[in-house]
């Protein structure tokens, strides 16, 4: 049965389907924009990621290269600084007591100095002798005769003379019995301790010249003494 609607029916049903279609064109775009926010922070997000990893590279390359730069800074600093030490003070040997060996000998540099420690204590295990020489050159000798003297050589001659507290001696030192002058002499003030195993000695001078002063304790008189010197006479040549 087929009813023709009214004037008011047909536009009561416009109306409705109006609302009907706004409602569903507003529930299409809302979803539509929730949709579109989604899309947006997902891409926000790959982006923020993205960026995050971008800038961690960038730091950690840049930290490599700055610490490879103050590596390189480093060694070239160390490579050409130059370390200089002073030793000041005097050295010691310890223990105080050196033992050799069986066949072990201890030689000086002829040119060297040495200076005991008025403390210091010098013990010898043993007895020590020194024998002059003596030198006789014959006037007149037949060349047969001259043939059997023996020569003697390397040997020294000690003069001598008391001084304060000890005894200046002075050495004449000969290469071979034939020479009529010392190759070299020396003079040197010599004094025992309290203890007869105890000396003290002073350098005064070698080949008529005077020792350092630096060398010579402050108290010693080394002019007085350098003056008891017995020098060979080279007027007698």
């Amino acid at each position: 049965m087929d009813l023709n609607p009214s004037k008011l029916n047909t536009r009561l049903a416009e109306i409705v389907e109006s609302n009907i279609s706004a409602d569903m064109f507003r529930t299409s775009g809302t979803v539509r924009f929730w949709r579109a926010v989604g899309f947006g922070l997902i891409a926000f997000g790959i982006g923020a990621a993205v960026g995050a990893a971008c800038f961690g590279y960038s730091f950690v390359t840049r930290n490599s290269s700055n610490i490879a730069t103050l590596s390189d800074a480093i060694v070239k600093a160390m490579a050409k600084t130059q370390l200089r030490g002073v030793a000041v003070g005097a050295v010691q040997i310890q223990p105080g007591e050196i033992r050799l060996a069986a066949g072990q000998t201890i030689s000086f540099d002829p040119e060297s100095r040495l200076l005991l420690d008025p403390s210091a204590k010098v013990t010898a295990d043993g007895e020590i002798k020194i024998q002059t020489p003596t030198i006789s050159v014959p006037q007149s000798v037949s060349p047969r005769a001259s043939s059997r003297i023996p020569t003697i050589t390397n040997f020294t001659i000690f003069k001598a003379v008391p001084f304060q507290k000890g005894t200046v001696l002075t050495g004449w030192t000969f290469l071979t019995s034939a020479q009529k002058a010392p190759t070299t002499q020396y003079c040197y003030y010599n004094e025992k301790g309290d203890d007869s195993d105890m000396s003290f000695r002073v350098e005064i001078a070698t080949d008529e010249i005077l020792s350092d002063a630096k060398n010579v304790p402050k108290t010693f008189d080394l002019i007085s003494a350098s003056s008891k010197c017995v020098w060979f006479d080279k007027s007698r040549l």
